[in-house]
């Protein structure tokens, strides 16, 4: 079997608790839960009843480690506003505070997705991107908040 970082990156493996096929997503989404996540073709487990979000061969961030929602699991966490980067209305409302009413997660949300560091296409229930979400909900914050 090949390096699992070496791989080709079409090719995806069998989640290692639920062993279902995983799509796979890259390191970016599982970097926003882990901050040191290995570089590599993470995938994501779309399995409800699997604890399982993200998975690297054998290594996996679990439903307990996990900072917001992710799609249809880890329904105890706060529902994401970007759900490739973990980003709720919480964390937009104090970036918003933090810097004077602007935004620097749109700017870095903007940046990753001309990287193509997104993977709304597996991670977003809609299946499309999240920045419309996420503007017009710092929209909302400024017009009911007074920054």
């Amino acid at each position: 079997m090949r390096d699992r970082l070496n791989r080709n990156p079409t090719e995806s493996e069998a989640c290692p608790r639920c062993r279902a096929q995983g799509s796979i997503v890259g390191v970016s989404p599982a970097r926003a839960h882990r901050a040191d996540a290995t570089v590599g073709d993470w995938q994501y487990c779309n399995t409800s009843g699997c604890q399982v979000i993200f998975y690297l061969g054998h290594e996996a961030i679990d439903e307990d480690e996990v900072t917001a929602r992710v799609g249809a699991k880890a329904l105890s966490k706060p529902e994401p506003v970007c759900y490739c980067f973990a980003h709720t209305v919480f964390s937009l409302a104090i970036d918003l505070e933090i810097n004077d009413g602007a935004s620097t997660i749109t700017r870095s949300i903007r940046r990753a997705v001309a990287d193509g560091l997104c993977a709304c296409e597996h991670l977003n229930p809609c299946r499309e991107c999240c920045l419309p979400s996420v503007v017009r909900t710092i929209a909302t914050i400024k017009r009911f908040t007074t920054l």
